[in-house]
């Protein structure tokens, strides 16, 4: 005999999905969120009304996404300029969100790094510079702003990682070694933080129309029709298919979701295996 009682449950819980991706008076931290695909996080938080506080050490742009989003959408989202391989800068930044917003819901960590170097020519400013950029900034930028979230007992940190972890190819030696640095920073902080009433996962695009792709592929027609190529489902991924996964994880439809690993790929890598 069925229950209605877990009948009624179930097409509620149905009913209220998207009600449920809503950000309302949250408070989101995106580093690397003046372009790609931190800015189309950026804007697709703030359309679901989270406030936003943005990293970026790009002043020009940065200042920009936040005008966008205030002159679109009716919530905050401010800017701080910030270099986060500066870990008392970030501290300083962090102490001054917590003082304007109040308090802290979402961290998104997805500045990044990179350069397409041999490893007989890597300039060893530049692997330092990922390590500090990639590696040190996720750390700092959680450290920041974890003692809130743990007095409060939630929160969700999203970290941008990449495929490189299972190619090695995109970027340099530096890029795979501290993208896949980021992986094991997740799975330690989700093994300690959980049980806090905080989650952490990890996305892990691939093929991603962002200025970090353009800065070793131009976008010409002859280019991109051969990274379509590499794609199974058939085209290069944007940077809004990474914010619709962020989304999801950041909601209460993914609070079963921690220390998880999502590849957002389009089927090009397990495809070739």
């Amino acid at each position: 005999m069925e229950n209605k009682d877990s009948k009624f449950e179930e097409m509620n819980a149905i009913n209220k999905f998207n009600n449920d991706l809503d950000q309302a008076g949250k408070v989101t931290v995106i580093t690397g969120g003046a372009s790609g695909i931190g800015r189309a996080i950026a804007l697709t938080f703030a359309k679901k009304g989270s406030n936003l506080a943005i990293f970026d050490i790009n002043a020009k742009e940065g200042k920009a996404v936040c005008g966008e989003i205030t002159k679109n959408f009716e919530v905050n989202a401010e800017f701080y300029n910030c270099d986060i391989s500066n870990y008392e800068l970030v501290k300083m930044k962090a102490a001054e969100i917590i003082n304007n917003f109040g308090k802290v819901d979402n961290i998104i960590c997805a500045a990044g790094f990179s350069t397409k170097e041999s490893i007989e020519k890597i300039d060893i400013n530049s692997w330092n510079k990922a390590i500090d950029i990639n590696l040190n900034g996720t750390f700092y930028i959680i450290k920041s702003f974890i003692a809130d979230m743990i007095a409060r007992k939630s929160g969700c940190i999203i970290i941008i990682g990449s495929a490189t972890i299972y190619t090695g190819s995109g970027g340099g030696v530096h890029y795979a070694a501290t993208k896949a640095a980021q992986y094991g920073l997740m799975k330690g902080l989700a093994h300690e933080l959980l049980s806090k009433g905080i989650r952490i996962n990890i996305i892990t695009p691939h093929i991603i129309d962002t200025p970090l792709l353009r800065s070793r592929y131009p976008d010409t027609p002859e280019i991109n029709k051969k990274l379509a190529e590499r794609v199974p489902i058939g085209r290069i991924g944007r940077p809004q298919d990474i914010a619709n996964i962020a989304l999801f994880l950041a909601s209460s439809e993914a609070e079963y979701i921690c220390g998880a690993e999502i590849l957002a790929d389009g089927g090009a890598i397990f495809y070739k295996r």
